[in-house]
């Protein structure tokens, strides 16, 4: 069998129904224009059941995270209690509270001053009045707490216990109470030091107020936090400063950045609109297309229109990622339509509007198809990740593509036949007037030639080798593809790859996963400020970790209890926990309570209930059956958790001693392990979604371009580029999180984009050396991928200049994408190519060797 035709089976077939398709378009262009608009004015109409989703748990975190299990079971053994017996380090949840971080206003900063005491003491006096009212009840904090109320414990030590803040031993302070009980102060003041004359200093002091979360009072304790946010916005005191926070803020912040974002993307539409505009102008008048650039733009804007509304009647929620998506498929689109502007240009003036529309369609639209399944497949294979909100953002920004595919083909189609139209009329597209000659301007003035002149006369039709260049075509065959034709540049070329690879591959090691919940909300945000001081000054004392034996035991035996006491110390020996002193082990001071007595069977649940009398907080941590122990709940405390690798380096390890112990069926967790999961899911998933896709992209590459060879280097492109954007995006200051996870899957698509445009452009380009053939097909397509490459970054451009880390770190990743692509396609595969590229589709044809030669293979 020829082997041309196995390399072209799929492509020869589809080009010539492209080129029929084509025809048809040129024959009923109506019918392309008006009815695409009345689809879109339909699904236009899924507006309507628009809702929103900003519940960071949901959308941040691994829908299957083990976390998600042991809170679970947390909640199912010891369920929450915001009641009399509340206690924030016990909760399954972060539950319902509102943080108030103070500062001092003085130039030293410390905060344990009398003159900041009686300022916080009145803010805390403050707080306890706001009221809210609720189905005709008036709340306020004593209403809803959790708990007893009672104050901030550094208030009731210098206040009510008259202790002096100065002498505070830190973090744990021991009050006498009847007995010497001490008391950890490491969440409530950071920034503590010693000065040189042994007094106590901090620089900030958090109070936290807990609300009670149960049905009745759920309503109550969320407007009594909007309360809390408004009032102490608006509120200013004489020695200090403050940064609030609440268990909503998050949320709020989140649905403000969509709001934020949508001035930007009028900015980028009359950007992009300038731009294809400018782009579509040539100093012909006749053959310029300004109208085109307009149309292209509305045609993404169409796709974006149609997509969202389908997507939205199938009751999928809005999320705030998923308005980056539109600047993204205006990029494509503007991308799309200069490869077709491109293939018409190439087409002979002089044909009739169907043939050259037959001819277009027959290069550019199996191009754009390569590209749009390409784009597709990528951003769907992301759909299967394990976060929601990367899901949610593919499944929008797949069918956007899709539609954008759609639009290109038919509605910018039947536009390009309305425009060739024109052109063959030789009206001018300003005024769609007859336009003058060049050739017959005579002696007009120079602002008529300028600007009301173009075409030819029918005789100068006969006669003319105009091929319809623009000058940037020409530049790239004859000064682009030249400088990349020569053994120096080549050399030089090569030399940049392999810096550009090392700086990759380093940037590779150094990058850190997961995305930091102060992220989520804008620079400008209250909520920021909050993060900066909880991470500054809050690391050092991390979560308190419930551990959770779920065996049942004979801890009446002091054997027993000595076996849980080296379970536990086995958290304290490790390097992510503190010692015994701020561990809670109910088993030790039962130990210590019972003394010399003898406990037995019998007598042991008496013990216990006069031990649980003075230890009240050990109350909810023992669950007994008869004389056993059913489940036992222990507390250890994290440290020194300044940076996501060591946080979820510290969720790991209590997993590892607790999986040490399956006969005492251990469950470990805090809240905050449900936002871990998130470090150490991020790169296997993305990990595994870059392989699917890679190895998506292969096949479809090596069906669609005419000859495997290219496959391969279009399969080295994506791999190449994909390095290069997890490799900078590191130097640039972003994580791998879910954002980031989002653009480097479909970075694999972009990267076909790039390759299989120029690769494809080589197999099917004349030439008698590999030299050649990439400088026609750089001729070809040089110009579009480089105007593709630029609309899509003046798509995004805009969002570099959001406030909100999401966006900017979506324009970070995207800019890497495109610009390591256009470099790639720019530079790196035609220099390969005309190495040891195959030979032409029209050479193979007429070849008689049975396998494609390397071709060029000296410098």
């Amino acid at each position: 069998m020829d082997r041309t035709m196995q390399f072209n089976c799929i492509q020869k077939p589809l080009s010539k129904a492209f080129n029929i398709y084509g025809r048809f378009i040129a024959r009923h262009p109506l019918w392309f224009l008006f009815l695409p608009l009345l689809l879109a004015g339909a699904l236009a109409s899924g507006f309507y059941n628009f809702h929103a989703e900003y519940d960071v748990d949901k959308l941040f975190t691994p829908e299957h995270a083990r976390s998600k299990d042991e809170r679970d079971t947390l909640q199912e053994l010891f369920p929450d209690d915001d009641g009399a017996n509340f206690s924030v380090i016990r909760m399954s949840t972060l539950g319902e509270f509102a943080h108030v971080i103070v500062t001092s206003s003085k130039v030293d900063g410390n905060v344990l001053t009398d003159d900041v005491y009686r300022d916080v003491l009145q803010l805390d006096a403050d707080i306890r009045k706001f009221a809210v009212d609720v189905s005709g009840k008036t709340y306020n904090y004593s209403d809803l707490c959790a708990g007893t109320c009672r104050k901030d414990l550094l208030l009731w030590f210098h206040g009510d216990m008259n202790i002096d803040l100065k002498t505070l031993s830190y973090p744990v302070h021991t009050v006498n109470l009847g007995r010497n009980v001490p008391i950890f102060i490491g969440t409530t003041i950071g920034g503590v030091s010693k000065t040189a004359g042994g007094d106590t200093e901090a620089k900030v002091w958090k109070l936290l107020y807990y609300l009670r979360s149960d049905a009745l009072h759920a309503e109550a304790a969320e407007a009594w936090q909007v309360k809390f946010l408004t009032t102490l916005a608006a509120k200013s005191y004489d020695h200090i400063t403050l940064t609030r926070f609440t268990a909503h803020s998050l949320e709020d912040e989140l649905a403000k950045n969509t709001a934020a974002v949508v001035p930007l993307f009028s900015i980028t539409f009359t950007v992009l609109i300038t731009f294809s505009i400018v782009s579509c102008m040539s100093t012909d008048w006749v053959r310029s297309k300004p109208w085109l650039g307009n149309l292209g733009v509305l045609s993404a804007g169409l796709a974006v229109i149609s997509a969202f509304g389908l997507v939205l009647h199938c009751d999928v929620p809005f999320i705030d990622i998923v308005a980056t998506s539109p600047f993204l498929i205006l990029g494509i689109g503007v991308d799309d339509m200069f490869v077709m502007m491109a293939a018409w240009r190439q087409t002979d003036f002089r044909l009739t509007v169907e043939e050259r529309m037959g001819k277009t369609f027959s290069e550019a639209a199996l191009s754009i198809t390569i590209t749009s399944i390409t784009d597709a497949l990528s951003i769907g294979i992301g759909a299967i990740t394990h976060f929601r909100s990367v899901r949610i953002f593919c499944t929008f920004t797949v069918v956007a593509v899709l539609f954008d595919y759609f639009y290109q083909i038919t509605f910018f189609g039947a536009c390009m036949v309305l425009m060739g139209r024109r052109e063959e009329r030789n009206l001018h597209p300003a005024t769609c007037m007859k336009a003058v000659p060049t050739s017959q301007a005579g002696d007009r003035n120079v602002l008529f030639r300028l600007f009301c002149t173009g075409g030819y006369t029918e005789e100068e039709k006969k006669v003319s080798t105009n091929t319809g260049d623009v000058w940037a075509m020409t530049f790239f065959r004859d000064y682009w593809g030249g400088l990349l034709s020569t053994r120096p540049f080549k050399i030089l070329l090569a030399h940049v790859y392999l810096v550009y690879m090392a700086f990759a591959i380093w940037g590779c090691i150094r990058v850190e996963e997961g995305i930091t919940l102060d992220r989520l909300a804008g620079d400008d945000s209250y909520v920021a400020d909050y993060y900066k001081y909880e991470m500054k000054y809050f690391r050092e004392y991390g979560p308190s970790v419930n551990v959770i034996v779920g065996t049942e035991l004979e801890l009446w035996r002091e054997s027993e209890r000595h076996k849980m006491d080296s379970f536990i110390k086995q958290f304290e020996a490790s390097e992510y926990f503190h010692g015994k002193d701020l561990t809670n082990a109910w088993t030790r001071d039962f130990s210590s309570f019972i003394g010399n007595n003898t406990v037995v069977e019998e007598n042991f649940s008496a013990f216990l209930d006069r031990f649980v009398q003075n230890y009240n907080d050990y109350r909810r941590d023992i669950k007994l059956d008869s004389s056993k122990v059913k489940y036992s709940r222990f507390i250890v405390h994290s440290k020194n958790m300044g940076t996501s690798i060591r946080e979820s380096k510290m969720m790991l390890k209590a997993r590892e001693i607790a999986d040490e112990h399956p006969e005492l069926t251990v469950t470990v967790f805090h809240p905050a392990f449900i936002y871990y999961d998130q470090y150490i899911a991020v790169w296997p998933n993305m990990r595994q979604n870059m392989l699917i896709a890679t190895a998506a992209m292969f096949v479809v590459s090596l069906l669609l371009i005419p000859h495997p060879v290219c496959s391969l280097w279009v399969t080295f492109s994506i791999v190449s580029i994909c390095v290069g954007v997890i490799g900078y995006m590191a130097w640039w200051g972003v994580n791998l999180d879910t954002i980031s996870m989002i653009n480097i899957i479909m970075c694999i698509g972009f990267c076909v984009d790039f390759s299989a445009h120029i690769t494809y452009a080589y197999v099917s380009a004349e030439g008698d050396t590999g030299n050649e053939r990439m400088r026609n097909a750089l001729h070809a397509l040089g110009y579009p991928i480089a105007q593709g490459a630029l609309s899509t970054i003046l798509g995004i451009i805009s969002l570099a200049f959001s406030a909100s880390y999401i966006f900017r770190a979506f324009f970070k990743t995207m800019f890497l994408v495109i610009f390591f692509g256009a470099f790639h396609g720019l530079f790196i595969i035609p220099v390969l190519l005309s190495l040891m590229g195959p030979k032409s589709i029209k050479q193979r044809s007429s070849s008689v060797s049975p396998v494609p030669e390397l071709q060029d293979q000296s410098l």
